[in-house]
């Protein structure tokens, strides 16, 4: 009885374990989520990848220097139900970004949305009129 006692303990502290880095990893903690900002850039890479599709794009300041972006979004298949895909953005595109900044100041954030010059726009969280449709294929079935 004691030993069996023993060996559900000891597996319920190796699943903590386990899990507490999985938590970690989806923490917002990074971001200030009580400030948005909204620049103006190029885009020089859009990395369409889990964990994570990245934006990383230039912006120039008043002062004419340039500062990369990297803006984190959801996971690929979060960002194909709300209409995202891997060609929605191509390096040189003009956007208009809105990120929830990072709380260190550093040019890093998490991607809110990101508005094209022909005034489309993309924003992060899934829309109710897209299903699952889009989920596994990246293409419409209707």
């Amino acid at each position: 009885m004691k030993s069996t006692i023993v060996i559900l303990l000891s597996l319920s502290l190796g699943a903590l374990i386990v899990a507490v880095p999985m938590f970690a990893h989806h923490s917002g903690a990074a971001f200030d989520d009580g400030k948005i900002l909204t620049i103006q850039g190029t885009v020089t890479e859009w990395f369409w990848a889990n964990p994570h599709c990245l934006l990383k794009f230039d912006v120039k300041t008043d002062s004419r220097e340039v500062v990369h972006w990297v803006a984190e979004t959801q996971a690929p298949a979060n960002m194909i139900d709300a209409g995202w895909r891997k060609n929605s953005i191509k390096p040189g595109d003009q956007v208009t970004v809105t990120v929830r900044p990072a709380k260190s100041g550093k040019p890093v954030g998490r991607v809110v949305s990101v508005e094209f010059a022909d005034g489309k726009t993309l924003e992060v969280g899934a829309k109710e009129e897209i299903g699952n449709e889009y989920h596994l294929s990246g293409a419409p079935t209707k």
